[in-house]
C-alpha cells in the first residue's frame, strides 16, 4: 500500500505541476493538441451519463428527458401539403451518446466533436391538418417517435471570460449541433377522428417516408442537443485556464 501511495505522490509532484499537462475535471491531459483531444474525449465520456440525473456538485441540473414545449412543422412539397404541431415533446437517450472523436484547434479557437447516439427516443401530443394526395387529413392526440444511428458533429465557439485578479478563464462562447439519422419511425394517434384503417395507412405512409420525417424534425432535435450539451460544455471548459487552450 505505501508503494501506491508513494507513486500517486510521485505522481501528482511530476505531472500535475508540470505546465505541460492540464487538469481536466481531474484528467491530466498533455497540452499537444492531439494528446489533448484523445484526453478530452475520455474526459467527457465519463461525465455524459451523470447528466441524466444532474451533477448537482457542478450545479448542472437533470437534463434528461428534455422537453421541447413546442414545435411546428410545415410540409408543402409535391402531393403533400400537410400543418402539424407537437407539444410537451419529452426526449429520452441523449445520455447515451459516445463521443467518438474529438479535435482542438489552438488557433481557430475551436473544438470540433463527433457523437454516436444509438437512440432517441419522443413522445407527446400533436396536432395536424392538411392534405396527403388530396385526401383530407386531420389527427389530434398522443404521438411516438424513435429516432435511430444518429451521428452528430458538435462545433464548439471558445473565448475568453475575464476575472478579476485572476487570469483569463476559458468560456463556451458558441456551441452548434448537427446530425445524420440512420433510422427513424414514429406513431401518430387517433388520426382522421379515430379511425383505425386510415390512421394505419397514414402512419404506414410515415414511415415508409421516415428520411422526410427525419429532415423536418433535425432542427428542433439539433437545438434540444445543443440545450442539452451546453451545461456539459459551460462547465468543462469553464474550469480551466484561457491560455490552457489558446495559443500565446
Amino acid at each position: 500500500m505505501w508503494r501506491l501511495m508513494w507513486f500517486f505522490a510521485v505522481f501528482n509532484r511530476s505531472f500535475c505541476s508540470d505546465e505541460s499537462y492540464i487538469n481536466f475535471g481531474g484528467f491530466m491531459c498533455p497540452r499537444d493538441e492531439e494528446a489533448l483531444s484523445e484526453c478530452l474525449k475520455d474526459a467527457l465520456n465519463v461525465y455524459i451519463p451523470e447528466l441524466a440525473t444532474g451533477i448537482p456538485k457542478y450545479g448542472i441540473p437533470p437534463c434528461e428527458p428534455l422537453m421541447i414545449p413546442t414545435l411546428t412543422i410545415q410540409q408543402s412539397a409535391g402531393p403533400i401539403s400537410i400543418s402539424s404541431t407537437y407539444t410537451n415533446v419529452s426526449v429520452k437517450g441523449p445520455a447515451s451518446m459516445r463521443i467518438t472523436n474529438v479535435e482542438v484547434n489552438s488557433a481557430k479557437h475551436e473544438v470540433i466533436a463527433k457523437l454516436f447516439i444509438p437512440e432517441l427516443k419522443m413522445k407527446g401530443h400533436y396536432n395536424l391538418s392538411g392534405k396527403l394526395l388530396l385526401l383530407p387529413v386531420e389527427g389530434d392526440g398522443n404521438f411516438s417517435a424513435k429516432y435511430g444511428d444518429i451521428n452528430a458533429v458538435l462545433t464548439i465557439a471558445l473565448g475568453r471570460l475575464h476575472r478579476e485578479n485572476d487570469v483569463d478563464a476559458l468560456a463556451c462562447e458558441k456551441l452548434d449541433v448537427k446530425f445524420d439519422v440512420g433510422s427513424a419511425s414514429m406513431n401518430l394517434e387517433n388520426l382522421f377522428d379515430g379511425d383505425s384503417e386510415l390512421g394505419t395507412t397514414m402512419n404506414a405512409f410515415l414511415n415508409e417516408n421516415w428520411q422526410k420525417l427525419a429532415k423536418e424534425f433535425q432542427e428542433p432535435m439539433e437545438e434540444a442537443l445543443r440545450d442539452f450539451l451546453k451545461p456539459l460544455a459551460d462547465h468543462a471548459f469553464g474550469t480551466l485556464k484561457a491560455d490552457d487552450i489558446f495559443l500565446r
